[in-house]
C-alpha cells in the first residue's frame, strides 16, 4: 500500500482525522483566497492609473492638452480642455471637437440633476456623449473634455498643467503589503491549529509504524499525502472562493471612488505562486513536525516529555529589532517595501520563538508558588509542554499586535489633518501673477455681476518679509478689514495706523525690516522685488488664533506700495450664501478658464475621506485578524483536549471535578494570554511608531488609551476559546476509561 492510498485510508476510517482534514482545508482555503485578493492590490492600483494616464498636460503638434482640478459640492472635477486629438501613444477617448463636451456618466447625471448655473455652464458646448468607464480611474470619477479652436490654448501652460489623476498610490500598495503579512500569518496559524486537531493521535500511530519497521522516508511519504489532500483540496476551494470575493472588493471605495471587476483578476503567475506555495508550505509544516517521531518514535509512543525551550530564544527578539530597523532604513531611503514587509513577517514570526519560553517560565513560576487545584493544574501543563500551550493563544497574540498596530496609527495619521492657507475655510482662492492680478480680478467680479452671484473679492499679494537679523516669515499685503473678512487670523480691531500685524511670539522689531515679492513657483527664471520699509513702523500682535499661523504676517498695504513687476498674488472669493457656493463657482470658471480654485474646506474634505479610507480597511483587516484568531483559538482549545484525552480521562476517574478541569483549562489559557497580549501591544505599538516616520517625519506618534483595549479583548477571547471546549470535557467526563 503506497502512502497516498494509508492516508485515504486513514482519512476514511478515521473520523477525527477526517475532522481535522476537513478543517485544515477550510483554513487552507480561506488563506489562498484573502491571499490571492489582496495580491491583486498592487495590480488593481496599477489598473487605476494605466486607464487614467491620458488625464495628463500635453502640448504636442497633433493636439494640446490643458488639465486642471474643480470641485462641486467637495468633489473633484477633473477638467480638460483640448484641441486637435489626443496623443497615438497614450490611449485615449476620442476627443471632442470645437465647441463639443464629453462628460463622465456620473457628471453627466449630475449636471442634469442640478441647476445648470451650479455645474452645466461650466462647460460651455454641446454634449456630445460620456466616457466609458474603461478611460476612467474609478466609475464614479468626475470628468469633463472640453473642446476648443486650434490655437486657443497656450502650449506652454497646457504641458505644465500637470496630471489630473494620481500618478501613484503609496499607501494603498503599502497597505496591501502589510495586509498580505498581517493576515497571511494568521491564517497560517489556523491552517496549523486545524492541522494539530489530532496531533498526539496522529504521531502516536506513526510512532507504531516505525516501530513496526517503517523508515523515516515511509513515515514522511505518509505524512505528506495526508496533509497534501487537504492543502490540495483548500487551495483549490480558495482559488474558486477568491472570484466571488472581488465582488466584495469592489464596493470599498478607495480614493473617492470603487473599482471595475477587472481590477482584481490576478495575473497567471500570482494564481501559480499562490496555488503552489500555500499548499506546499503547509506540507513542510507538517513534515518538520515529525522530527520527533523520526527521530525517537518510541517517546512519541509513549508520549515522553519534550525538551523546555532555552533562553537563547531571546535573542531572536534582537534580532528582529535590529532587521526592523534596517526595513525602515531601507524603506524610507530607496522607497522600496519589500525588506520591510520582510522584516514585519519576521516580528510576526519572533512570537512563536519567545512565546514558548514565556508560556514555560509562567509555567514554573505558578506551579511551585500557587497551591490552588485548577492553578496548579494549569501551571503544571504549562511547564511540561509550553509549546502546546502557547500555541492555544498564538492566533491572538497576532490579533492583538495588529490591533495595537492599527490604534497607535490611525490616531497618529488624523494629527495630519489640518493646515492649508490662512484664509477661512468657505473662502476660494487661486494664486495669479501680480502683473495680471488687477485685469483677473475686474474679470471675477464682473462675471459674478452678471451672474447675480453674491459674494466679497479680495486681492492679496504674497510676500516675504525679513527682519535685520536674516529670519524671514511669510506673509499677506491686504487690509485689515479684509483680513477680518477672508482669513484666520485673529486681527482683532483694525483702528489706528497703518501697521503690520504679527503673532505675539515672533518678537519683531520696527526698524530695519525689507518686504519681498514671492515669486510664483513655476516661474523658471525667478525675479524679486524689494521695498524697505520706514524704520519706526507699528508693529501689532494678533490676538487669539490658529497656530498653524503663527509663522505668518499681516502688511496693510498703505505701507508697501503694489508689486507690479513681480511676484504672486492670490484672488480669495468668499460667497455671501452658502446655497450660492455652487453658483459662484461656475461663475469663477467661466472668469478664468483653466484656474483651480480651491479652499481649506476642500482640503479638509479630502483629509477626511482618506482617513475614513484607512479606517474603513483597517476595520476589515482588524474583523477577518479576529474573526481568524478567535477561530484558530477555539480549535486549539479542541485539540488540547483531544491530545490530553488519556490525560483528563484518568483524572476524572481518579475523581477530578469536570469543573475543575474547565477552570484549569480557563487558566493555562489566562496566564500566556496575560503576558503574550501585554508584550504583543507593545510591539505593535513600537513597531507601529517606527513606521509613521516614514510618513510623519518629526511629528510624534499619537498614545492614548485604547491601545489597551487589544489586550484585554484578546485575555477575554483566550478564556472564551478556552470555554469552547467545556462541552468536549463533559463528553469525555461520561465516557468510560477503558476507551482510551
Amino acid at each position: 500500500m503506497n502512502p497516498v492510498q494509508l492516508a485515504l485510508r486513514v482519512l476514511r476510517v478515521d473520523s477525527r482525522s477526517r475532522l481535522s482534514a476537513v478543517l485544515t482545508a477550510a483554513g487552507v482555503a480561506v488563506a489562498t483566497a484573502l491571499i490571492l485578493f489582496l495580491a491583486t492590490l498592487p495590480n488593481a492600483t496599477d489598473a487605476r492609473l494605466k486607464r487614467s494616464a491620458w488625464q495628463e498636460g500635453a502640448a504636442e503638434p497633433h493636439g494640446v492638452t490643458m488639465v486642471t482640478r474643480d470641485f462641486f459640492q467637495n468633489e473633484t472635477v477633473m477638467r480638460l480642455d483640448v484641441t486637435g486629438a489626443a496623443d497615438p501613444a497614450n490611449p485615449a477617448p476620442k476627443y471632442p471637437g470645437p465647441g463639443q463636451v464629453l462628460l463622465s456618466p456620473r457628471l453627466a447625471d449630475l449636471a442634469e440633476r442640478n441647476p445648470s448655473h451650479d455645474l452645466a455652464d461650466r462647460f460651455q458646448g454641446e454634449v456630445i456623449g460620456t466616457i466609458d468607464e474603461q478611460w476612467l480611474k474609478f466609475p464614479e470619477q468626475l470628468v469633463a473634455v472640453v473642446g476648443h479652436p486650434p490655437g486657443t490654448l497656450a502650449p506652454e501652460e497646457a504641458r505644465y498643467s500637470g496630471y489630473a489623476a494620481d500618478t501613484s498610490d503609496f499607501l494603498l500598495r503599502f497597505m496591501a503589503g502589510v495586509g498580505i503579512v498581517l493576515l497571511a500569518i494568521p491564517s497560517m496559524v489556523l491552517v496549523a491549529s486545524a492541522a494539530r486537531l489530532t496531533a498526539a493521535r496522529r504521531e502516536r500511530r506513526l510512532a507504531a509504524l516505525r516501530l513496526a519497521g517503517a523508515t523515516p522516508g515511509q513515515v514522511i511519504g505518509v505524512v505528506t499525502a495526508e496533509t497534501a489532500v487537504a492543502a490540495v483540496v483548500g487551495t483549490v476551494a480558495g482559488l474558486l472562493l477568491s472570484w466571488p470575493l472581488r465582488y466584495l472588493g469592489v464596493m470599498v471605495p478607495w480614493g473617492g471612488g470603487t473599482w471595475l471587476i477587472s481590477d482584481f483578476s490576478p495575473s497567471p503567475v500570482t494564481v501559480a505562486l499562490v496555488g503552489l506555495l500555500i499548499p506546499t508550505m503547509v506540507v513542510l509544516a507538517a513534515v518538520l513536525g515529525l522530527r520527533r517521531v523520526v527521530r525517537a518514535p518510541l517517546g512519541a509512543a509513549m508520549s515522553h516529555a519534550r525538551k523546555r525551550p532555552k533562553a537563547w530564544r531571546l535573542l531572536s527578539l534582537v534580532a528582529v529589532a535590529g532587521f526592523f530597523l534596517f526595513g525602515l532604513y531601507t524603506a524610507r531611503e530607496t522607497g522600496g517595501l519589500g525588506v520591510l514587509l520582510a522584516s514585519l513577517a519576521a516580528v510576526l514570526l519572533s512570537a512563536s520563538i519567545v512565546g514558548p519560553w514565556l508560556t514555560g517560565m509562567l509555567g514554573s513560576l505558578f506551579a511551585s508558588m500557587w497551591r490552588k487545584p485548577s492553578v496548579l493544574l494549569a501551571g503544571r501543563r504549562l511547564r511540561s509542554d509550553p509549546q502546546a500551550a502557547y500555541r492555544s493563544v498564538s492566533g491572538i497574540v497576532l490579533a492583538v499586535f495588529v490591533g495595537s498596530m492599527a490604534l497607535t496609527l490611525l490616531p497618529s495619521f488624523e494629527t495630519f489633518a489640518g493646515g492649508g492657507r490662512s484664509f477661512k475655510d468657505s473662502v476660494l482662492f487661486v494664486d495669479v501673477p501680480t502683473a495680471s492680478a488687477a485685469e483677473q480680478e475686474q474679470r471675477v467680479k464682473d462675471q459674478l455681476a452678471s451672474s447675480g452671484s453674491a459674494a466679497t473679492v479680495v486681492r492679496a499679494e504674497k510676500v516675504v518679509l525679513e527682519a535685520p537679523d536674516g529670519s524671514s516669515a511669510s506673509g499677506l499685503v491686504m487690509s485689515c478689514q479684509d483680513a477680518a473678512a477672508t482669513t484666520r487670523f485673529g486681527v482683532g480691531a483694525c483702528a489706528g495706523p497703518p501697521a503690520i500685524r504679527a503673532d505675539a511670539g515672533q518678537q519683531l522689531p520696527n526698524t530695519g525690516l525689507k518686504v519681498k515679492s514671492s515669486p510664483p513657483v513655476e516661474a523658471t527664471d525667478p525675479q524679486v522685488q524689494e521695498i524697505s520699509l520706514p524704520d519706526g513702523v507699528p508693529v501689532r500682535p494678533l490676538g487669539s488664533q490658529d497656530p498653524e499661523l503663527g509663522g505668518s504676517v499681516l502688511i496693510d498695504p498703505a505701507l508697501v506700495p503694489a508689486f507690479t513687476e513681480h511676484g504672486e498674488s492670490t484672488l480669495a472669493i468668499d460667497p455671501v450664501n452658502e446655497a450660492d457656493r455652487e453658483k459662484v463657482r461656475t461663475a469663477l470658471a467661466t472668469a478664468l478658464p483653466g484656474e483651480s480654485f480651491h479652499s481649506r474646506e476642500l482640503r479638509l474634505h479630502e483629509q477626511q475621506t482618506m482617513l475614513g479610507d484607512l479606517k474603513r480597511i483597517t476595520a476589515i483587516g482588524l474583523g477577518l485578524t479576529a474573526l481568524l484568531a478567535g477561530a484558530s483559538a477555539a480549535i486549539t482549545a479542541a485539540s488540547s483536549v483531544v491530545d490530553r484525552r488519556r490525560t483528563f480521562s484518568a483524572l476524572i476517574a481518579a475523581g477530578t471535578p469536570v469543573r475543575m478541569l474547565g477552570r484549569a483549562l480557563r487558566t493555562e489559557a489566562a496566564l500566556p494570554a496575560m503576558v503574550a497580549t501585554i508584550g504583543a501591544g507593545a510591539a505593535g505599538t513600537a513597531v507601529a511608531a517606527g513606521i509613521f516616520t516614514l510618513f510623519s517625519g518629526d511629528t510624534p506618534v499619537v498614545l492614548s488609551g485604547w491601545l489597551l483595549a487589544p489586550v484585554v479583548i484578546g485575555m477575554v477571547v483566550a478564556v472564551i476559546a478556552a470555554s469552547s471546549s467545556g462541552p468536549m470535557l463533559r463528553r469525555i467526563g461520561a465516557e468510560r476509561i477503558s476507551e482510551e
